[in-house]
């Protein structure tokens, strides 16, 4: 999924709420390639079309840079609403002595360190003893968390070491910031299943509060999905295994999407799908997301997950008398990606991960669609650590003949180089500015080759059905698979453009007779870029 701004939408730990007549999505950054890189939230108000917001708060000023230094700090980011101080109150993991309080008047920006810590009532021992992963949620007026609590005194096996966590559920205080009254333990069964709990969520329907979890996980490609239920938030509670792996995921929460006809709300689980993304370490900016609808028997049950990537589902929002508030983004080019004229399409098609650079050079081809000034032309790139520069070149050429003959020469736009230092191991838009002017109908593209030795990842999308759901094979030359992005697979017919790799070095012909190019054509696939003409 990407913003307006074309980059991957690079959240871990994330979380949608809906806070003034809009949707927020708010997730920890990984794109620097360090524990922490910031908090970042996207605002939409169809769900679908999401703007980046920046960060909620400076994750380089000195008491927050020190607060999230730690392994696991800051994580696991959770907003809620107090209309009687009309702030806005995010909750961080922070360790002992408990979790970091941050509040603002904003939902998205101007997040302020509170002093004080929010404790835990059951903790026995705070130094073996840790509060861990949470949620928070207010629910008819009371606000609730559900925590984790970590074993530090039972660790270490030489292949299986269980990390021993159990969960707990305790009310909060008016205002939102700390605990209050003793906590009760959600652990119905007593096995290992019980005792090794994380990444809750709370939500209630019907009568039934709801605390959704995965098993221990940290960012693994896939863990089973618990959902605990009681009629009282005292328990006793009721244990599901709704999905054996999660996808291939991890759970981050359930959103509620009040009905648009007043009937049923919708409840929409949210998932980090780790298990396919392709750049090395488990906090990765390149992972997927899932979000599938929660299906509920009539005893208060939830059917299992289906992990089909087939699987579609209908929502239809409510309407409301509110206004969605417009929030000033602190980032730039917000909404280029969305709003080029010419492009391979910034949503409603999956887009995979190819990370073939620097085996392989690419290079997509495009046809103006008007006449005037190309200023700029973006491709989504990621890299994990990379060796050496990658340079972008925006051409002209003759016709496909012409490109694909020996000795002929592009006429060059615009080149542009990106350095080690200024990649992100997240899919962000790199904008190449050109500044020439171009004729419609014109014969453009792109040429993408890195020089170092490390992998270099690009968006593709499938334009028909036979390339939508992996790429390449022995018939292409041994291009390396791509990984997917998005669950579901729809086609589209793009820009129109053609798709062409080099292998690296490659520059003779090849084939049992002497006759076969060095360049292939990679048909059915097409990059994920655009271009802005004014």
């Amino acid at each position: 999924m990407f913003s307006t701004d074309g980059d991957l939408i690079d959240s871990t730990s994330g979380k949608i709420d809906y806070f003034e007549g809009q949707y927020l999505w708010y997730g920890l950054n990984f794109g620097c390639g360090k524990k922490f890189c910031g908090i970042e939230s996207w605002s939409s108000t169809d769900l679908i079309t999401w703007s980046s917001n920046g960060l909620l708060f400076d994750p380089t000023e000195n008491a927050t840079a020190t607060l999230c230094k730690g392994d696991g700090d800051c994580g696991r980011p959770h907003i809620v609403y107090n209309p009687a101080s009309s702030l806005y109150i995010l909750w961080l993991n922070a360790g002992t002595p408990g979790y970091a309080i941050f509040t603002s008047s904003s939902p998205t920006s101007g997040y302020v360190l509170e002093p004080t810590r929010a404790l835990v009532g059951y903790q026995p021992n705070p130094q073996t003893d840790q509060a861990g992963d949470f949620s928070v949620a207010i629910i008819n007026g009371t606000g609730y968390i559900a925590y984790s609590l970590i074993d530090f005194k039972t660790l270490g096996a030489s292949i299986w070491p269980p990390f021993k966590q159990s969960m707990y559920i305790q009310k909060l205080t008016n205002d939102f910031m700390n605990t209050t009254g003793n906590a009760t333990s959600v652990i119905p069964v007593g096995d290992l299943v019980d005792y090794q709990t994380e990444s809750p969520d709370i939500f209630y329907r019907n009568g039934y509060y709801y605390i959704s979890a995965s098993n221990t996980c940290g960012f693994c490609q896939g863990t089973i999905l618990i959902m605990y239920r009681a009629k009282n938030i005292a328990g006793p509670w009721t244990r599901q295994i709704i999905s054996s792996d999660t996808c291939g995921g991890q759970t981050t929460g359930v959103l509620k999407i009040p009905s648009s006809t007043g009937g049923e709300a919708v409840y929409i689980h949210q998932a980090d799908i780790q298990a396919t993304a392709p750049l090395a370490g488990p906090r990765n900016a390149q992972h997927g997301h899932q979000f599938q609808i929660l299906n509920f028997n009539s005893d208060g049950s939830i059917k299992d997950l289906n992990c089909s990537a087939s699987l579609t589902s209908i929502v239809k929002l409510p309407t409301t008398n509110t206004t969605a508030v417009q929030v000033p983004s602190t980032k730039t080019n917000d909404g280029l990606a969305m709003n080029a004229a010419i492009g391979s399409g910034n949503h409603h098609q999956d887009y995979y991960l190819n990370c073939s650079l620097p085996q392989y050079s690419l290079f997509q081809t495009f046809t103006s669609s008007k006449t005037g000034n190309l200023t700029t032309v973006g491709v989504n790139l990621a890299g994990g650590g990379p060796t050496g520069n990658v340079t972008l070149t925006v051409f002209r050429y003759t016709n496909a003949t012409a490109l694909l003959s020996p000795f002929y020469k592009w006429e060059a736009l615009s080149t542009f180089d990106v350095i080690p230092k200024d990649f992100s191991a997240a899919l962000l838009s790199i904008k190449v500015p050109v500044g020439k002017e171009v004729t419609a109908g014109d014969n453009l593209g792109f040429a993408i080759v890195s020089v170092g030795i490390t992998p270099i990842c690009v968006a593709m999308r499938g334009t028909t059905p036979s390339y939508a759901t992996g790429w390449a094979g022995p018939a292409d030359g041994g291009f390396v698979t791509g990984q997917v992005l998005e669950e579901n697979t729809v086609n589209g017919a793009g820009s129109g453009g053609i798709l062409y790799a080099q292998g690296a070095n490659q520059v003779s012909l090849r084939g049992k007779n002497g006759d076969q190019i060095p360049i292939q054509e990679l048909s059915g696939r097409e990059l994920k870029w655009f271009g802005i003409i004014e």
